[in-house]
């Protein structure tokens, strides 16, 4: 994240969705439910995608 050439679109990206929810409370994408599990994912091309982790939670299902 430091260099010569930092990731400025990224920052701009992330500044303005701070900006926004301390406005409105309303970053700029929907509201996260456990049902749907939509995320919003920085970097590279931003958007919204719905549940990153599935893999992940898969193998955690079940033991708690």
């Amino acid at each position: 994240m430091l260099g010569a050439e930092p990731p400025q679109p990224l920052a701009d990206t992330m500044h303005g969705a701070w900006v926004a929810f301390a406005k409105s409370g309303d970053p700029g994408w929907s509201r996260y439910e456990i049902g749907r599990r939509k995320t919003m994912r920085f970097g590279g091309e931003a958007g919204v995608v719905q549940d990153p982790r599935a893999m992940e939670r898969g193998v955690w299902e079940g033991r708690r």
